[in-house]
């Protein structure tokens, strides 16, 4: 009998450090705080029905546009009041993964690369038309707007089918109503800034679960849901900083905005604690 536990206890170990041993160089194994990078300013717990929250858009009046990947609705989320005050639905259950306001219309994307335009959102009956991207092959998490160059910023989370080396940001413009075939900018994971992150190659150093662009400098934000980092690029793609976040904080992070002075929020699904809205300020 005790030989028998001797043995299980036995096998446990081995297959746990065959474990560590495998995936060691590509996960983080612990956070250092002491390089910690940023500061967490307020946190806002969120209800039951944004547990899947991924993605946000600041909309005005301390209120943000929230969307969850498992049904077709806007929830708009007054910060002051910490509660859900309405409810705009445009389109049936679906994997989405984005949301971005724009003035009166609204954009949503789902992760097959369709892209929703909700013209006055706000309305009861809103108009809604869809486009289809030539990512339905991949997956697609992040979508941010780019006002000034009227376009949507889209991001691929996993293989970019054109350049498996690499990660694509691509655009999509607002006037031919088309995406760009070539991307805007593509993550290089041999850039040497990565040198200090676990692990090789672009699955591992950076799966885009969102993007977003800074209103007052036009730097590009993108966020990292699975070894929770974000990385910020100038206005042409360039590659400038790299924050790691704490996993125990950031137990999820797949939503991104900023509100017009430049403040920044992210948003967590629900793992070991509730979905929240996070206000982080950079050092």
């Amino acid at each position: 009998m005790y030989k028998i536990v001797f043995w299980i206890i036995a096998a446990i170990v081995a297959v746990g450090g065959l474990l560590y041993f495998v995936f060691k160089d590509t996960a983080y194994m612990s956070f250092d705080d002491s390089q910690k990078t940023y500061q967490i300013e307020q946190q806002w717990d969120l209800p039951g029905e944004l547990d899947e929250i991924s993605g946000l858009s600041w909309v005005e009046n301390n209120r943000i546009a929230c969307i969850q990947d498992e049904d077709g609705i806007i929830f708009i989320y007054d910060l002051s009041s910490s509660k859900i005050v309405s409810k705009l639905r445009f389109s049936g259950a679906g994997d989405f993964e984005a949301v971005a306001v724009y003035g009166t219309d609204a954009y949503a994307m789902r992760s097959d690369g369709r892209i929703f335009h909700i013209r006055n959102y706000k309305e009861k009956n809103p108009v809604v038309n869809e486009y289809q991207t030539p990512l339905d092959q991949e997956d697609v998490e992040g979508m941010g707007l780019d006002a000034e160059n009227n376009r949507l910023l889209l991001t691929i989370k996993d293989t970019d089918r054109q350049n498996p080396a690499a990660k694509g940001v691509f655009s999509f413009d607002l006037e031919a109503l088309k995406m760009n075939e070539e991307p805007f900018f593509r993550i290089n994971p041999d850039d040497s800034i990565f040198d200090t992150v676990k692990g090789r190659g672009s699955q591992r150093i950076i799966r885009p679960s969102e993007i977003e662009i800074h209103p007052v400098n036009g730097d590009i934000y993108i966020l990292e849901g699975h070894q929770p980092k974000l990385l910020i690029f100038d206005s042409q793609g360039n590659l400038k900083k790299i924050h790691l976040l704490d996993p125990e904080k950031f137990q999820q992070p797949e939503g991104l905005t900023f509100n017009p002075e430049g403040t920044l929020y992210i948003s967590n699904e629900s793992r070991r604690a509730p979905a929240n809205i996070l206000e982080v300020q950079l050092n």
